[in-house]
Parts: C-alpha cells; structure tokens; sequence
C-alpha cells in the first residue's frame, strides 16, 4: 500500500452501522468500577459528541441516547 492510499475495506466500512457505533470512553485517575465510582468522557467516533460522566448510568445514558439516533441501514 502506498502512502496516502487507503484499504476499500476502511473506506466502506466507515459506512457500517457498526462502526457509527464506536465509541471512546477515558476513565479519570481514582475510577473504581467495583466501588462503583465511574469518572471520566465518553466520544462517539463518528459524530464527535462527548460528554463527562460520572456514573455508570450518566455513561450508559450517553451510549444508549447517541445510538437510538443512528439510523440503520435498510430502515
């Protein structure tokens, strides 16, 4: 491959519902999941949108409300 070029597969596969639904989540420093406390941000790759959270529920409710908005393909 040469540089600039990209694989097919990366370029249609951007298009993916499954890849409209990535996302990054960054724990702050002090998280402790079995202590239930749960610091940081969440990104949605495709779309930019990020918000802090502060519980597993802020977290959940972020992922949960971002991809009940993604359209799926064939609807």
């Amino acid at each position: 491959m040469t540089a600039g070029s990209e694989p097919s597969i990366l370029v249609s596969g951007m298009e993916d519902w499954q890849s409209r639904a990535a996302f990054v989540v960054q724990f702050r420093p002090g998280t402790d999941i079995r202590a239930g406390r749960l610091e940081g941000k969440v990104e949605h790759i495709a779309s930019y949108e990020a918000a802090r959270f502060h519980s597993l529920d802020e977290l959940m409710a972020f992922i949960a409300r971002v991809l009940s908005e993604i359209p799926r393909s064939g609807q």
